[in-house]
């Protein structure tokens, strides 16, 4: 069931956009009016895609954008720019930033549901590419939260896995202790670095010899480095 995040203030906006959900059963919905909540709300909420005003109250869904693409848990969530600016220089800059689609006010039910779905469709396969990870042996499913080494099923705690499934999912880059802290769902922005190690410590004695594919980067954070 597709969830959308629908980032817009405007009431009668929020009341459209969710009156032209019913014409598609399947779609579920959350809104966030303020700029600077939503890229968390885009974290907890895990949307499969984000409808984006550009004009919000004290912010710029231009902003809004670009927080989301720099961010590796938001990145690759489609966008579909939602605005009562319609020049071409306006299009193009939305398009530029990242946005999958752009839609002007006023905007016809059928239509704004029609680009939704094409824009699912055009996702989908890069969505489900990132389902499962396969690394040297490991295989990681995150829809079904299991994961296996050399066809051995491995038993992770819920933040384990979700720990060991980032680090898969960016082989060979560094992400520091904050960085995990904040884009594992699992965790909340209360929980210690401390706590994290622990996670990690306890992720390379389930995998054994693997775990030396986890490698401390002092002062730094974790990345995961699988042999050539």
């Amino acid at each position: 069931m597709p969830r959308i995040l629908i980032i817009e203030d405007e009431a009668k906006i929020i009341e459209a956009i969710q009156k032209s959900f019913s014409l598609e059963q399947g779609f579920t919905s959350k809104t966030v009016s303020d700029p600077e909540r939503a890229p968390q709300e885009a974290i907890s909420y895990k949307p499969d895609l984000i409808i984006l005003d550009i004009r919000l109250p004290g912010g710029d869904g231009r902003q809004v954008i670009k927080v989301l693409k720099a961010n590796a848990a938001t990145q690759h969530i489609p966008v579909i720019f939602l605005t009562g600016m319609s020049s071409e220089g306006d299009r193009v800059l939305g398009l530029n930033l990242g946005a999958d689609d752009y839609l002007t006010k006023p905007f016809g039910a059928m239509e704004l549901v029609a680009r939704i779905q094409a824009v699912l469709r055009r996702a989908r396969p890069q969505s489900m590419g990132k389902d499962e990870v396969r690394i040297q042996g490991l295989v990681m499913d995150q829809s079904n939260r299991v994961a296996t080494l050399h066809g051995k099923r491995l038993k992770f705690q819920p933040r384990e896995f979700e720990v060991l499934y980032f680090l898969a999912s960016h082989p060979g880059h560094t992400l520091s202790r904050s960085y995990l802290i904040e884009n594992t769902s699992s965790y909340g922005m209360d929980v210690s670095t401390r706590s994290l190690d622990t996670h990690i410590k306890n992720i390379r004695k389930k995998l054994g010899p693997a775990g030396r594919w986890i490698e401390t980067i002092p002062k730094l954070g974790y990345c995961l480095t699988p042999p050539e």
